[in-house]
C-alpha cells in the first residue's frame, strides 16, 4: 500500500514542489495551508508521515497542530520545516513536542526524503487486527469502522482490547489482563469499568466481550 504523507505548509511554491516530488515517488499526498484543516485531515485520513511547517496561515500554528496529533499518536512521525531561523531553545521544544526532525528551509527534495525513509523505518511494527466489520490498530489506539470512521480509546482499552484481540474466542483471565496492563492484581473495578466502555465501543462492529464467570473474559466475532 502506498505511504501517504500530509503536507501543511504555507509556501504554495514550495509545497507544490514537495507534494509533485513524493507524488512521483509513489507516495500519496494530502496539502493544507492550514493548521486547523492539517488536523482535521491527520484525524480523518491517518497519514504515515508528516511535514510541517511551524508557520501556518492560521491562529493554529505548527507547534499546535503537532501538540494535537501527539495527543492521539505517539508513533506517526513529524517532521518540522521552517523558513526562519531558529533558536537552540526553539528546537529543543519541537523535539519536546514530539517532532522527529527539524528541517532548516530551504532544503533539497533528496534531503526531505532521506528523513522521511528514515522516520518511516524507526515505525514500531503496526500490529493491525482486521475483522469483517472493523480493523483495531493498537499502535494509533484506534477502531477503524465504516466508511473512514475511528473510535479512539485511551491508553488502558488499547491495551485490554490487544490482548483480548491476541487471545481471539479464548477465555483471558482477569487476573492475566490486570498483570499485563496494570502490573497490580487489584484492579478489579478498573477492568471491570474499561470492559464496560469497550463493549460500548464495539457496538455494531462485529465483535463482543463476553464475561467468563470466575475466570475472565472472552473476545468473539459476531
Amino acid at each position: 500500500m502506498n505511504k501517504k504523507i500530509l503536507i501543511a505548509e504555507n509556501n504554495s511554491d514550495f509545497s507544490y514542489v514537495v507534494q509533485w516530488h513524493f507524488e512521483q515517488k509513489g507516495f500519496i499526498v494530502l496539502e493544507t495551508k492550514s493548521g486547523q484543516e492539517a488536523i482535521e485531515l491527520f484525524e480523518s485520513e491517518r497519514p504515515d508521515i508528516v511535514l510541517l511547517d511551524i508557520n501556518l496561515d492560521d491562529e493554529v500554528d505548527g507547534k499546535k497542530v503537532a501538540k494535537k496529533i501527539r495527543d492521539q499518536d505517539k508513533y506517526t512521525p513529524i517532521i518540522f520545516m521552517s523558513g526562519e531561523s531558529k533558536s537552540p531553545a526553539d528546537v529543543v521544544e519541537g523535539f519536546e513536542i514530539g517532532c522527529n526532525f527539524f528541517l532548516k528551509k530551504p532544503v533539497a527534495m533528496e534531503e526531505i526524503e532521506a528523513h522521511i525513509n528514515t522516520a518511516l523505518k524507526s515505525m514500531p511494527n503496526q500490529k493491525v487486527f482486521k475483522y469483517e466489520k472493523c480493523d483495531i490498530v493498537p499502535t494509533e489506539r484506534v477502531i477503524r469502522f465504516g466508511n473512514n470512521q475511528r473510535e479512539y480509546l485511551s491508553d488502558k482499552e488499547s491495551r485490554v482490547l490487544t490482548l483480548l484481540c491476541d487471545y481471539i474466542s479464548v477465555t483471558v483471565s482477569s487476573l492475566n489482563i490486570l498483570k499485563n496492563v496494570w502490573n497490580d492484581e487489584y484492579m478489579e473495578e478498573s477492568l471491570r469499568n474499561i470492559i464496560s466502555s469497550l463493549r460500548k465501543k464495539l457496538t455494531n462492529k462485529g465483535l463482543k466481550i463476553e464475561t467468563v464467570k470466575n475466570k475472565g473474559y472472552r473476545l468473539e466475532t459476531i
